[in-house]
């Protein structure tokens, strides 16, 4: 008696296969057939069904092993696209994804002045709706929408819990079903550290490894964690807010509201902050105001931004040198602390923060090495990929999410 294939075995076999085409390239049949140890007459029916669903098409012929030439397969690039979305403070950017998680399009304007999400939300639509239409992405093409958002949120269900201040009404908003409401395709909302971190395991320096720690020197102060191959998010999806560590019994007594105590210290608002309350600390000693051969670029009345303190610090200008040299110290606390919490093989700085590494990771380096054992060792790097991680995150998180049987990154875990 013959008996048939269980259908989940199928659906296995018909996924092996769909994901070997497309990490593979160009392969023929009997290539599959090898590499899987599955029938040829099997392997023939899963390509007709993924040729029919139009996933994979034949393109040319593929020499086989007995000289023969076989028709070749690939992984349908074009099959449909996923927008990306990185809403900032300051600036948001949309990326256009093709089926295999490639960025193809960008786009970065400055974030709607606007004083409540309905209407931020309307112009945000309006905004994927122009980026389609000027990349002539046909409406039954797109498969899903991410967006990356700052804030706590709810990934399994598309909530923002807490969000940024710098956005309006931010706290306790569905976003994904109110862009679905738009769009009527699956949308996917996740914190911007986190989609970030995502996307330097997909396109950046976390490649290939299973544990590490992304930490963000932006307008804020915040990391995501991934730990033997799993994101964590946490009971409450607050995992790696560190903007609000504590070092001292002393800050037990202030009140840092949504800042956060790091935050305030070393983060791209709250160093200007810390300049300007010391310059006028130093102008109220000295009763003078700041002379005309000052090197503060701003004046009296204009505050610096962090950039400039680290530009002024390699100058030799005192409060910025003091300022950085707290930075440094702050920095390599919370990631000692990082260290022997997680235990992580990598640590990639990110942030507009960093952009400004070359005053600084030498001395963290040295800082952090010398309070490191062995078994905590860990690779401390800046991004290469900035501004398109959290992009590449969270369209790679939408496509994983929306095709679970799709092995975009091997044994990493990021649901």
């Amino acid at each position: 008696m013959i008996m048939n294939v269980p259908h989940k075995l199928r659906v296995m076999n018909k996924s092996l296969v769909l994901n070997i085409v497309r990490e593979h390239g160009r392969i023929s049949r009997a290539q599959i057939a090898s590499k899987t140890n599955l029938t040829r007459a099997s392997v023939s029916q899963i390509v007709n069904d993924l040729l029919e669903d139009n996933v994979i098409y034949e393109a040319g012929t593929e020499n086989s092993a007995l000289g023969r030439k076989g028709i070749g397969l690939e992984f349908n690039r074009s099959y449909g696209y996923t927008l990306g979305v990185d809403l900032g403070g300051t600036k948001i950017s949309l990326g256009l994804f093709d089926f295999n998680g490639d960025i193809m399009e960008k786009e970065t304007f400055p974030t709607y002045e606007v004083d409540n999400s309905n209407e931020f939300i309307h112009l945000l639509g309006n905004s994927l709706l122009k980026f389609m239409r000027k990349h002539k992405v046909a409406d039954e093409k797109l498969l899903a929408i991410g967006i990356a958002s700052p804030g706590i949120i709810d990934y399994k269900n598309g909530i923002v819990v807490e969000g940024s201040p710098n956005l309006p009404e931010w706290d306790s908003l569905n976003l994904s079903k109110e862009i679905e409401k738009i769009f009527d395709v699956p949308t996917f909302v996740e914190n911007d550290v986190r989609s970030a971190l995502i996307g330097e395991f997909w396109k950046g320096k976390c490649q290939g490894v299973k544990s590490a720690v992304l930490l963000s020197l932006g307008t804020g102060v915040g990391s995501a964690l991934l730990i033997d191959g799993h994101i964590i998010r946490g009971a409450g999806n607050g995992a790696g807010e560190v903007g609000y560590f504590l070092f001292n019994r002393e800050q037990l007594n202030q009140d840092w509201g949504k800042e956060g105590c790091l935050e305030s210290l070393i983060s791209g608002s709250g160093l200007p902050k810390q300049y300007d309350k010391r310059r006028q600390m130093e102008q109220s000693k000295s009763n003078t105001s700041p002379s005309d051969g000052n090197k503060d670029p701003k004046s009296n009345h204009e505050q610096v931004t962090a950039k400039q303190i680290f530009q002024m610090a390699k100058e030799g200008e005192p409060i910025a040198e003091e300022l950085v040299d707290e930075f440094i110290d702050y920095l390599c606390l919370t990631i000692l602390n990082l260290i022997v919490t997680v235990n992580p093989e990598k640590i990639v700085l990110t942030g507009g923060l960093s952009r400004s590494a070359d005053v600084f990771l030498e001395k963290v380096k040295e800082k952090v090495n010398r309070h490191t054992f062995t078994q905590h060792a860990v690779d401390l790097e800046v991004s290469n990929l900035f501004d398109d991680a959290a992009l590449s995150g969270i369209a790679i998180l939408s496509l994983n999410s929306l095709l679970p049987d799709i092995n975009f990154m091997q044994d990493i875990k990021i649901r």
